[in-house]
Parts: C-alpha cells; structure tokens; sequence
C-alpha cells in the first residue's frame, strides 16, 4: 500500500501548467552562521509582521549581508532571458516546470529526478536555499514546498522577490555560476501532500477545510480550463494573490490580516486543511501562506483542478 493510499485510509476510519501562469526592514539580528540555519530569523522585518514561522522568509535586508555564504544557494525561478539581463549574486536558474514529473503533468517531479536537478545546482543536504521570482513568489513557494516534500526544511521564500530586489537598487549580477556538484537526499514527507482520495473524503468530513487558490471565475466555472468547469464540493475559494499586498513590490501580508481573511472565509485552526488550483503551483503559494501563519495541518492536492475537473465520475459545484 502506497503513503498515499494509508493516509486514504486513516481519514475514513476517524474522519496544461498553471494557466497565466513594506515598510523599509529593520536590521537582521546577526545568524548563528554565514548563512543562517533552518530556525535563524530571516529579519526583524518578518518578525515584526507576527508570522508563527517567519524563518520561512527571506527578508531583502537580510540576505543581503549573506550571499557570500558557503552553505547558501539562491534560485532565480524567473525566465532565462530575464535571469541573463540579470539576477542576485551568484544565483542559480531553474525553470519551474521541471518541478512536475515530465512523464506525468499532473503530479510532482519523482525523486530520481528532483535528486540530480538539485545536486546540479549545487543544493545539498545541508545548503540553505532561498528562492524568488518576479510572480509575487508564486514559483519560489513551488520550489518551496516541493522541498518540503522531499525533507529539505532548509528553504526560504524571498519576500518581494525580484522586484523588491531592484528596488532596493541591491546588487545584481550577469553571471551564470557554475557551482560544485551537492549530494541531495530526498525523502518523500507523504504529510504535506494529498491525492483525489483523500480529497473525496475531505469532502464529507467536517474535520477538514478545502481552500480553492484559484479565481473566482475558474471557481464558480465562467473560466473553465478542464473538461469541466467549477470546484471541488464544501472547497472555499481564496485567490491566491489576496496572501499578498496590491501595491508593487508584492510582499505577503502581516499575519494578523492573513489569519483574519482565512478564518472570514471558514478556514479554522483547528481544521486540517486541503489546498488546490489548477496544477498546484498557486496551492503551494497558499499552502506556504497557511504555514507560515500557524496553520500546522496542511496538504496540497498535486493533482488539483487539472485532474479532478477532467474526471467526469467526480461530482463538482459551481
């Protein structure tokens, strides 16, 4: 019996690619080390917003004072042409459709071949990665999760990304480097991920909350882009883009509005709780937004809307 089919059975015995896709810091507090562990804080900036586990951020400031760290890797996950006009100091590009499995769209890239792509870009057991975008951390929080899938705690989303970058006028690099090869480990955390199963069942259970990221003309089933449009039943729709601000540069919301605005829409702490979109890129974004406010109980649904949408024995509401 696979993970995935034992996590199937304990609910029921107690219970096409993503289509479109601040106020200044304050000093860091020093790290314990040249790039700062898993549990170091990211900035005074993170903390001073009340996340539960601000370390999962990575704040301008703070990175910064730590890009000539040994055990550091930073991943562009913007496109090659806008990584060669430019990118962080001694950052690495990755294309974020390697990150579902390329014999099966639907779900995350296996461990066969996420080991060597990350060994490639020089990302070891023990490297501390820090990952941005210009998408308001859409496909750093991807790069994220699909590294907490495989046991890499050691990863951090940069707030603002790219654009915060610039416009902190922060140094910047045409270089491509060429890093030594790491030895990568995956091992698969069957808890932060869940298939259509466990979703079915989440359905009926009132132990569980499902949170739609996508739009609502995708949710209610105007913009249709499976062979059937609308949402998953008893799922609670919250776009991903509300996790952070309107104005330019996109940084993610201080904690309190984030708990707020879940909870508003019915998404209880004390939930366990099921996200998903199309293709489980904008899910990781609010996968990541939900632990990085406390949400301690969270899986993304790697198959989402792609999968169920197109399965006609699946029920749907609009």
């Amino acid at each position: 019996m696979s993970g995935v089919q034992r996590f199937a059975a304990l609910l029921f015995v107690p219970v096409l690619l993503l289509a479109a896709c601040a106020p200044a810091a304050t000093p860091p507090k020093p790290a314990p080390s040249t790039a700062g562990g898993p549990t170091a804080p990211s900035s005074g900036a993170a903390q001073q917003e009340g996340y539960a586990h601000p370390e999962l951020l990575a704040e301008t400031d703070w990175l910064a004072q730590r890009l000539n760290g040994q055990s550091l890797r930073v991943v562009d996950l913007r496109s090659p042409n806008a990584y060669r006009a430019g990118h962080l100091p001694g950052a690495v590009q990755l294309d974020g459709a390697r990150l579902k499995d390329p014999q099966d769209k639907l779900h995350v890239t296996s461990p066969e071949v996420f080991k060597p792509m990350m060994e490639e870009l020089g990302i070891g057991d023990d490297t501390l990665v820090v990952a941005y975008d210009d998408q308001a951390g859409l496909w750093a929080a991807r790069l994220w999760w699909v590294l907490d899938y495989y046991s890499h705690p050691q990863a951090r989303v940069l707030n603002g990304g790219w654009q915060k970058w610039a416009k902190e006028q922060l140094p910047t690099s045409p270089e491509t480097p060429r890093p030594d090869r790491a030895s990568f480990t995956p091992k698969v955390n069957e808890g932060t991920i869940c298939g259509i199963d466990q979703v079915k069942a989440a359905a009926e259970s009132p132990d569980f909350a499902i949170v739609d990221a996508r739009t609502t003309a995708e949710y209610s089933g105007t913009d249709v882009r499976a062979a059937r449009g609308g949402h998953v039943p008893k799922a609670i729709n919250v776009d991903w883009q509300r996790n952070v601000t309107t104005a330019d540069p996109k940084v993610w919301k201080p904690a309190a509005e984030l708990r707020a605005m879940y909870e508003a829409a019915g998404v209880a702490r004390d939930k366990q709780v099921i996200t998903y979109c199309q293709t489980a890129v904008r899910a990781a974004h609010s996968f990541f937004t939900l632990r990085l406010i406390g949400y301690g109980q969270v899986r993304n649904y790697d198959g989402s809307w792609a999968e169920w949408g197109s399965d006609a024995s699946l029920p749907i509401a609009r």
